[in-house]
């Protein structure tokens, strides 16, 4: 009787993504948009940063703020460690990213959603019934990547979008903590429905917003918008503060 039971919610589970899949497009739509430039804003802490990120599939970011004159670069090409160069030190130079910051930034710059990216890049997936949020009904899905990290996708009955994705962290310190990022505003790129709002939420707590003012699609890019420089800059010297 188990065993009839979890095949069927896998299959549920399937079904799900293949609505998904086509709610937000289509999968030929999906594939014909491979990269994309947003341009927006995030407010955290009653401070706005202004930012630019170009993305493409499988797992290429570069991500570009500024704020009080200072610029900062985070980039990843999917091959090399992720990098970036921030004005705000000094002297400003290309640089490994710090390894607090790589999971999640890592994690961030994959292109496609979860039910999109699928087994191809190491997803599964369980359907775990139906939860409430803030009075309404959402579909669980359990998304496990590679059998290392599992997080909840809570879709839209309604539209099948993904409203929420939740995940469980640890603070530095060790306690732990849940995320929780809310999707909202979905508009239409290429013919592929993106969201232009996502809400950061920790412990219950909104803690950052990001709005997206525009997305740009297919821009051009190359190999090198990606792609750690080659600094030929000297090293500074063991008594420099960096």
């Amino acid at each position: 009787m188990m065993i009839g039971l979890t095949e069927a919610w896998a299959d549920r589970a399937a079904d799900l993504a293949r609505i998904h899949i086509e709610a937000i497009g289509g999968r030929e739509r999906i594939e014909a948009l491979a990269a994309l430039r947003a341009h927006g804003m995030v407010i955290a802490g009653g401070q706005l940063v202004r930012f630019t990120m170009i993305a493409a599939r499988p797992d290429r970011v570069r991500l570009e703020t500024q704020a009080g004159g200072r610029t900062l670069v985070q980039a990843t090409d999917g091959k090399e460690p992720p990098w970036e160069f921030d004005t705000g030190t000094w002297p400003p130079r290309y640089r490994d990213m710090a390894e607090s910051n790589v999971k999640i930034f890592t994690a961030d710059a994959e292109f496609d959603d979860p039910l999109v990216a699928g087994e191809k890049r190491g997803f599964t997936f369980d359907f775990a019934g139906e939860v409430n949020v803030d009075g309404r009904k959402f579909l669980r899905l359990l998304a496990t990547r590679k059998l290392r990290e599992t997080y909840s996708l809570l879709l839209d009955p309604d539209t099948y979008l993904i409203s929420f994705r939740i995940e469980q962290r640890k603070t530095p310190g060790g306690r732990p903590m849940q995320i929780a990022t809310r999707f909202d505003d979905f508009r239409p790129v290429k013919g592929v429905l993106l969201p232009h709002e996502v809400t950061l939420i920790v412990d219950g707590k909104g803690t950052q917003q990001t709005k997206i003012e525009r997305i740009d699609p297919n821009p051009q890019i190359t190999a090198e918008t990606f792609t750690r420089p080659k600094s030929t800059a000297k090293a500074p010297a063991a008594n420099e503060k960096e």
